[in-house]
């Protein structure tokens, strides 16, 4: 057996295997590690270097990366609980409103519109007969209001058929004028 390997276990199995046989009013001893070391079955430099050597384990790449994973995915988890319960035990306070000194309104712009008096309607004679008149709204240019009193004045014509010659003998404006040449008859 001296050649052979042991486990922890099976050398704590050999240091206890006669106590259970103990007698009751035996006396107990204790023993230091040095006294431990005597009575196992290894020597102890061998038994002390492999017992207290470092384990020399490589781990992958893929192995680090996946457990270093796993600590931040448990610390976000933990960290999202832990701000739900703070959330959940918040008790619901309206935040203060803040006061603003607003400065005084700025008086409002004076539209000339206010302060012009207000037109007067736009008055025109009809050319044809200057008794009578013609008034358009106020604010009507006086361009627009010429061409409307146009507009009116043609359509009376259209209306009286002025238009339509009375008499087929009366020579129309249209019809073109001879001439004289000069020569004589």
């Amino acid at each position: 057996m001296a050649g052979r390997e042991l486990s922890g276990k099976d050398l704590l199995d050999q240091l206890y295997r006669g106590l259970d046989t103990v007698q009751p009013n035996a006396v107990e001893a204790e023993l230091d590690a040095h006294e431990l070391l005597g009575i196992a079955p290894v020597r102890p430099a061998d038994a002390s270097a492999k017992a207290f050597a470092p384990r020399k384990t490589t781990a992958s790449p893929a192995k680090i990366v996946r457990a270093s994973l796993m600590i931040m995915c448990g610390i976000a988890v933990a960290g999202v609980i832990a701000a739900a319960v703070l959330h959940e035990s918040e008790p619901d306070i309206a935040p203060l409103a803040m006061v603003v000194a607003l400065p005084p309104p700025e008086p409002l712009p004076v539209q000339l519109a206010d302060l012009a008096p207000p037109q007067p309607e736009v008055v025109l004679a009809n050319p044809f007969d200057p008794s009578e008149k013609f008034t358009f709204p106020p604010g009507t240019s006086k361009a627009d209001a010429r061409e409307q009193m146009a507009n009116l004045l043609l359509q009376r014509a259209v209306e009286r058929k002025a238009h339509v010659p009375r008499n087929r003998n009366r020579k129309l404006a249209s019809d073109r004028v001879k001439t004289a040449t000069g020569r004589g008859s």
